[in-house]
């Protein structure tokens, strides 16, 4: 596991393995005096110091007696040594700790030990406050002193303006001056700027963006004027455009505190064995990279509601039917590292789950997939990514029944299961329900009176009704979000009072015209699981076991929504008409989906009535003997 110290000083495999990104504040590593100190020190020294740093803290960060000395062994110290790729002997551990300590030359042990004792301007630089990451594995594989300081200012700075990733969010800028910027990589300030560029920048830009992955560094030089008699206009200062990167562990990711049960949907949405996505690191990625288009939503990384999960799912959905037909559905398919063919290499070598992180990531930092699936024309790649989806789902369970059904061939051909029993054999007889009597019809509504179906579309037709119309769409967004257990919640709550509060003009426009919304509710919250026992409590709601998530998302679009649609968008022509239509559609729905459930449950009966018969006994098979006295007697083991 990433993280364990103790496990990674064991070795230098296991040092790149699993070492860890240790929290420094940023009054540490901007420190002018850390900064100063060691200056002889290399960046394989810089990296060992970090390590016996972290060795030397308590685990809450903090140095307790800077005056005492400290031991660490010397294998342990050869791994962060030997991190770069090349194993370092003893020898070169006592040179660097000459460099950093000023220890004598004395010899070391491979099995040995060595103390230290760590700088006194710690006491006032390791103090709580912002805090930045510091990869150990970063600095032991750079080669040069100045791109390890340079990765430790980066780090500072980053700390101190508490920067953190935002999918497509702008970059952080740092300006320092030509002297600043080599007095950061720990150069003369008088060196010549070509120098600096050539010798020291250059290079190590290049190893930061081979070893630095939580982000990316671009230089932009800024020039002063060109003076008469000069070949070049000098150089004012550099500006390091810092791109942060999605971190790589995802651990930390906020993830929105919802039920258990408001995640269901994830569960009915399952791919093949080797497509399936965990749903900890759906949810995990999905708040990593929220489109946040909720109203009052905060810009940035933050939890993921459903809608944010189902976009990121359709995405990925949608590369992985490219890739498996081998039909693009942008050009970029050919080029990307994991779209096409790619994508399904990915899954091969690093697992389902890390593929559709390094989808994602590419897809942030670049996006083409999403504004394909954002058109008219990405309607259609989203519903074959579905139904792909579904079919591979179905094709494994019909091949993983059909395996089970051999299975069960085998044993009974071996005698160690029953034999089937004809369904013909065993009728169960139910009795014949009595004829029904006929209920009367209902009465039909009386149509409103035309003057108040007039005064209701002029309430309904100015802005301040489209406004509220707004608010209520966004009111049930959250039903949307979670149907089976959250919008008959809402619908309860709204038809005890929120209607007639939060949406007066609504109200008053839906009682002239007879309320015809208030029944779509009605039916809605009943079909969800309210009832006259529980309307004015707040006790948990259980819908009908016949109602599954695709008909509450229907129910809670068309009858929580569809008038607030109607209302925003100037469709007042045959409201009522078409909210009635609405509500009978809805309910022949829940009644076939009834009398589906009520058929299945018959069907599970006759079969749980159906007798079972007793598995046969195995043989018994045993050795006996005669005994001294003639009679014959088991052997037993």
């Amino acid at each position: 596991m990433r993280g364990d110290l103790p496990l990674a000083l064991k070795g230098a495999e296991a040092f790149i393995m699993v070492a860890p990104a240790v929290p420094r504040p940023a009054s540490y590593l901007l420190s002018p005096e850390l900064l100063a100190w060691a200056p002889e020190a290399t960046a394989r020294d810089l990296a060992l110091w970090e390590t016996l740093l972290t060795l030397a803290q308590a685990p809450d960060g903090s140095v307790q007696d800077l005056q005492l000395p400290r031991i660490a062994g010397v294998r342990q110290a050869l791994a962060a040594l030997s991190a770069s790729g090349r194993q370092a002997q003893p020898r070169e551990l006592v040179d660097s700790l000459h460099r950093l300590f000023g220890r004598e030359r004395a010899p070391l042990k491979l099995k040995g030990e060595f103390g230290y004792r760590l700088p006194s301007f710690l006491g006032d630089v390791l103090v709580p406050g912002r805090y930045g990451h510091l990869d150990l594995v970063t600095l032991a594989r750079f080669r040069h002193r100045a791109s390890a300081l340079l990765y430790r200012r980066l780090v500072g700075e980053l700390a101190a303006a508490k920067a953190r990733y935002v999918a497509g969010g702008a970059p952080h800028l740092i300006e320092l001056t030509p002297t600043q910027l080599a007095t950061t990589m720990g150069l003369p300030a008088e060196i010549r700027v070509g120098q600096l560029k050539a010798a020291y920048l250059t290079p190590t830009l290049a190893e930061i963006a081979a070893h630095v992955r939580a982000f990316r560094v671009v230089a932009e030089e800024v020039h002063g004027e060109k003076r008469p008699g000069q070949l070049h206009a000098p150089l004012e200062r550099v500006v390091l455009a810092i791109e942060l990167l999605p971190p790589e562990r995802l651990d930390a990711v906020p993830v929105r505190r919802l039920p258990r049960e408001d995640f269901a949907f994830l569960l009915q949405q399952g791919d093949a064995a080797r497509y399936r996505v965990s749903g900890k690191t759906l949810a995990r990625v999905s708040a990593l990279f929220a489109g946040r288009s909720l109203p009052g939503a905060k810009a940035g990384p933050g939890p993921a509601v459903a809608s944010d999960v189902q976009t990121r799912l359709d995405l990925w959905l949608a590369a992985l039917n490219e890739a498996l037909t081998g039909v693009p559905v942008t050009p970029e398919a050919e080029t990307r590292a994991y779209r096409g063919a790619r994508l399904l290499a990915a899954i091969e070598t690093e697992g389902v789950d890390l593929s559709f992180i390094g989808f994602h990531r590419e897809e942030a930092d670049a996006p083409d997939l999403q504004p394909a699936l954002d058109c008219d024309a990405g309607v259609r790649v989203r519903v074959d990514a579905r139904k792909a989806r579904a079919d591979r789902r179905k094709a494994e369970d019909r091949a993983q029944a059909n395996d089970a059904r051999r299975d069960v061939r085998a044993k009974r051909a071996a005698g160690e299961a029953p034999a089937p029993i004809p369904r013909e054999t065993v009728k169960v007889t139910t009795p014949a329900p009595a004829p029904a009597s006929a209920a009367p019809s209902a009465p039909e509504l009386a149509r409103p009176d035309p003057d108040a179906v007039a005064r209701a579309m002029a309430i309904l037709s100015t802005p301040e009704a489209k406004r509220e119309a707004k608010d209520l769409g966004w009111y049930w967004q959250y039903g949307l979000e979670f149907p089976l257990t959250q919008a008959g919640r809402i619908g309860r709550v709204f038809l005890r009072a929120e209607f007639k509060a939060r949406f007066p003009l609504l109200h008053e426009a839906d009682a002239l015209l007879g309320q015809p919304y208030r029944r779509s509710v009605i039916l809605l919250s009943k079909l969800l699981g309210v009832t006259k026992d529980n309307l004015d409590n707040d006790e948990r709601l259980t819908p009908h076991p016949c109602i599954d998530l695709d008909l509450a998302e229907g129910c809670a679009l068309v009858l929580g929504k569809s008038f607030a649609f109607a209302v925003e968008g100037g469709r007042l022509d045959g409201l009522v008409d078409r909210l009635a239509e609405d509500r009978e559609r809805m309910l022949g729905q829940a009644n076939k989906a009834l009398a589906e459930w009520k058929d299945r449950q018959r069907k599970l009966a006759r079969a749980a009535a159906r007798p079972r018969p007793e598995p046969p006994t195995p043989a018994i098979h045993c050795e006996v003997r005669r005994n001294a006295l003639g009679v014959y007697e088991r052997v037993d083991d």
